[in-house]
């Protein structure tokens, strides 16, 4: 089961109450943001974004259906999460996923561009080839990009200058999971990071 029909089945399913989510990136993980909100919005599902355990709803006078959004990478502020009743979604890295994965439905963000391709093909039923390829190269901007096909798709023409950016960024972070994955050394992940800093100083200054 891919990831859209794991999350679906999530929020319809009262008996799973928590889902960790392997964000990978900023990016990555404002795709999966908007899809829970989209479907949310679909089956009427209230959500409430959380940034701590302090503020959270306990009651619920109208038994209303809701859902925490939490995000962090912090292990122990997650496992304070885990005990609490509610039904809630966890943004997270990595490390968290691996941990808690065996434990709860996890879903691994590495898995975008075929959840992205399924959501617009299979759910939205749309074909055009252009916008699958901007929303997988720009995943933080597909759902705008989706309102802006459905709005006047026999006009609809993708923003290239965008596209290639983000694309550069996303292949230097996932070179840089890979080194650290694969154990190099110190002074190869170094190199790695200083290679995304020059890039986005480089965009910075043509933009």
């Amino acid at each position: 089961m891919n990831n859209i029909l794991e999350i679906k089945n999530f929020l319809s399913d009262e008996k799973e109450n928590k889902m960790i989510i392997n964000q990978v990136s900023d990016h990555i993980g404002a795709f999966y943001d908007n899809l829970i909100c989209y479907y949310c919005d679909k089956f009427k599902i209230r959500i409430v974004k959380e940034q701590s355990l302090e503020n959270i709803e306990t009651d619920d006078l109208f038994l209303e259906k809701k859902i925490n959004l939490f995000y962090s990478n912090n292990l122990k502020n997650i496992e304070k999460i885990m005990k609490i009743k509610d039904k809630a979604i966890i943004f997270s890295d990595y490390k968290v996923y691996k941990k808690f994965e065996k434990n709860v439905l996890a879903l691994n963000g590495y898995n975008y561009t075929k959840d992205i391709n399924y959501y617009i093909k299979d759910e939205l039923e749309i074909s055009n080839l252009n916008i699958k390829e901007f929303c997988v190269s720009s995943p933080h901007l597909a759902f705008s990009e989706i309102s802006k096909y459905l709005i006047n798709s026999d006009g609809y023409v993708a923003d290239r200058s965008i596209s290639e950016k983000n694309n550069s960024i996303l292949d230097i972070r996932k070179e840089l999971f890979n080194l650290k994955r694969n154990g190099s050394n110190l002074k190869t992940i170094y190199e790695n990071l200083k290679k995304e800093v020059k890039y986005k100083k480089f965009n910075f200054l043509i933009y």
